[in-house]
């Protein structure tokens, strides 16, 4: 799910941004190859000069960023960047819609008002980004929602730094991207993305989004497990149906910068985990997904979630 600004050729640079640091990917595409990332960048954010919010700008100064940014770049030749935008700034939620109008004005109108009615949320000049799942009779849309002042000044930073950015997203639909072809399941599968303050969970039912949370971890990482019961424990009453035939048993993909060892040790040392339902007990398995698994060669070091991040935008489109 990209916001597509320019329509210029594929970029081969991506830029992830966190309130704390910048990472850059550059990346080489052979014909009829797997990508190559040629070069992994981190670079520390000065404390406080990002505030990210899902209501105003984030830059406390605009020129001091657009000079991180370019201090970042300056070693590669291309221009034309990706980015991958704080996942803070923007809103996310799954709707499902008996009729979903063709029109993209009708659409975001309607998705705007979900968000309203749904979520409880002023949205405003919001830009909305959407995913659409037709459904039989009905249509599942995931759906992000940024204000276009924080965009505006994410793609003027850009212009300071000397930067074209061609696309403008967000990490949590970006790595489902990057790892899709990866991602097996008979009827349902989930996907997380952890990081250590925080999570998004979603569940696909027959490939469409049928449920979404996003949460804060106040504690860390300590809490990944009793976090990860609670919430699937959660998602099984919240999606519980009448159909005796539903899938008991599905993968879980945990997406993180941790190696499998160190994510089974933060489990406790299990790779599946049981919760009981409305309908019959849930075996999840849980399958770490991270800097091992990218679907790329490497030609220098790995890095940060964010470097994830970064390769999610170039490459998982």
């Amino acid at each position: 799910m990209i916001l597509s600004l320019f329509p210029i050729h594929r970029p081969r640079i991506g830029i992830c941004i966190s309130a704390s640091s910048l990472s850059a990917v550059a990346l080489r595409r052979p014909w009829f190859r797997m990508p190559i990332v040629k070069q992994v960048l981190e670079r520390p954010l000065p404390c406080g000069l990002l505030k990210v919010s899902t209501t105003v700008p984030h830059m406390t100064d605009l020129d001091a960023f657009a000079n991180e940014l370019r201090a970042l770049t300056e070693g590669l030749n291309e221009r034309i960047v990706a980015l991958s935008l704080p996942n803070r700034a923007m809103h996310m939620g799954v709707f499902t819609f008996d009729r979903f109008p063709r029109d993209l004005e009708e659409r975001e109108g309607l998705i705007k008002w979900r968000f309203r009615e749904d979520l409880n949320l002023t949205i405003g000049d919001a830009r909305v980004m959407m995913q659409i799942f037709p459904s039989g009779t009905s249509t599942q849309v995931l759906a992000m929602v940024v204000r276009q002042t924080i965009l505006d000044q994410y793609e003027e930073a850009c212009g300071r730094a000397g930067l074209i950015p061609a696309s403008m997203g967000f990490s949590h639909v970006q790595l489902i991207g990057l790892y899709r072809r990866l991602m097996k399941g008979n009827r349902r599968l989930c996907v997380m993305q952890w990081a250590d303050d925080e999570f998004v969970l979603l569940l696909f039912d027959q490939g469409k989004p049928v449920f979404l949370r996003t949460k804060s971890m106040i504690s860390g990482r300590q809490d990944l497990r009793h976090e990860l019961i609670g919430t699937i424990q959660y998602m099984a009453d919240q999606t519980a149906t009448a159909d005796k035939a539903i899938e008991s048993s599905f993968p879980l993909y945990l997406i993180s910068n941790r190696s499998k060892e160190s994510i089974t040790q933060l489990l406790g040392g299990e790779v599946s985990v049981k919760v009981p339902g409305t309908q019959g007990e849930w075996q999840i398995e849980i399958v770490p997904f991270g800097w091992e698994s990218v679907p790329v060669h490497f030609n220098s070091q790995m890095g940060s979630l964010n470097g994830l991040s970064a390769i999610a935008t170039v490459v998982g489109q």
